[in-house]
């Protein structure tokens, strides 16, 4: 019987989890901002968790690593104006909720794959213009400064947390019982 209990429990997380990924994707797409009212509580969740975790001494120094580098990322991006607030806390929190490389892999995947999308299906051949004009000038190592990359996203803001759910998601269904 705990058997039973443990596997519907497992897949009343990755449910509920499930839901409220997509429920943040869609509401991203809709309006372009993720709800601290959500957010914020999931990322106090995902702190406690890894508290928890590191108090019972089933937290590897490695996650710890993974945690802190993904905070310090995140922030570094964010005063870049490259993500806003929202995309932070959701990064951080599910990365808290799972210090796993394998969350890192999908997160930064599905910010290409997302990008990628917002750029063919936002801007058409103009957003993919300029993507390659970055590539070429990333190439010759002249990249844009705080400013530009300010300006960018203030003019031509698009919804990207779609992406970080959906990596989510993917990570929910495949990799989560390794935590």
């Amino acid at each position: 019987m705990p058997d039973i209990q443990n596997a519907v429990l497992r897949l009343t997380i990755r449910l509920t989890m499930t839901a409220v990924l997509l429920g943040f994707a869609i509401y991203d797409i809709r309006t372009r901002r993720v709800p601290n009212i959500v957010v914020v509580p999931l990322l106090l969740v995902g702190v406690a968790v890894t508290l928890v975790r590191m108090w019972l001494g089933i937290v590897s120094p490695e996650s710890i690593w993974v945690l802190g580098l993904t905070v310090v990322t995140c922030v570094i991006l964010w005063r870049l104006h490259v993500f806003g607030g929202g995309d932070v806390k959701l990064i951080v929190a599910l990365i808290a909720l799972a210090p796993d490389m394998w969350l890192v892999y999908l997160l930064l995947g599905g910010t290409l794959i997302g990008l990628l999308l917002v750029l063919v299906v936002g801007d058409g051949r103009a957003g993919l213009r300029r993507l390659a004009a970055l590539f070429v000038n990333a190439g010759q190592g002249v990249l844009p400064d705080r400013a530009e990359i300010s300006v960018a996203y203030r003019s031509r803001g698009r919804p990207i947390t779609f992406a970080f759910c959906l990596a989510g998601v993917m990570y929910v269904w495949l990799f989560w019982a390794r935590v």
